[in-house]
């Protein structure tokens, strides 16, 4: 299966969640597959700028009152303890690498998909956008919760497989899985109903019809 890119104007980069927290090398959520990833994620924003397809970032964030968080805390010490998505701090900023420009939305997010109670929906509806290519971290959570909500609201969906980014998962009561296996296992996962899996050169091929 492959989307077409019919215009710039239906059509968005979706960053997910490459905030500081998540990114730089020495923040307590760093995840490395997601570092290694901003080169790509930076091309794909470059071409979609010039082409004029929307870019559009989400940021995950808990407010210091913690009323906003819910479950998240019982999986995530980081978060419980607040030393890491806390809302206003440098680290729910996005990677500076990969900085929005002067109009380009940030939506906060306060669980995994970027649909869930924030107005993500109403801007693409808005904006006639039928098409989202996603990338970004995590990639079986934040990024696939994102892809999995776009399918069910009849949303095209393209998902970057070099420039989404997961990690190690360890032996938790289902055996432990390096971060290249989960990868792979999500991304088989939603390539067979879900999304069409492809390599940032694919997309940036056909970003270039639409400039």
């Amino acid at each position: 299966m492959e989307f077409q890119l019919k215009s710039p104007e239906r059509t968005a980069l979706l960053v997910i969640d490459m905030e500081n927290d998540f990114v730089h090398p020495e923040a307590p959520m760093c995840v490395p597959m997601a570092t290694d990833a901003v080169p790509n994620i930076r091309k794909l924003i470059d071409k979609c700028r010039e082409s004029g397809a929307a870019v559009i970032y989400t940021t995950h964030v808990h407010g210091r009152g913690r009323g906003d968080m819910g479950l998240m805390s019982s999986f995530w010490p980081p978060i419980n303890d607040q030393e890491a998505l806390v809302d206003n701090t440098p680290g729910i900023e996005i990677y500076p690498d990969l900085e929005p420009q002067d109009g380009e939305l940030v939506i906060k997010k306060h669980r995994y998909s970027a649909f869930y109670n924030t107005d993500l929906e109403i801007q693409l509806r808005n904006r006639g956008i039928d098409t989202l290519i996603i990338t970004g971290t995590v990639t079986n959570m934040c990024c696939e919760s994102t892809a999995r909500d776009a399918q069910f609201r009849d949303y095209k969906v393209i998902f970057v497989s070099d420039a989404t980014g997961t990690m190690d998962h360890p032996d938790l009561g289902a055996g432990a899985m390096s971060a290249e296996e989960v990868q792979k296992a999500t991304l088989t996962s939603l390539s067979f109903c879900i999304a069409e899996v492809a390599s940032t050169g694919d997309v940036l091929e056909r970003l270039n019809t639409l400039s």
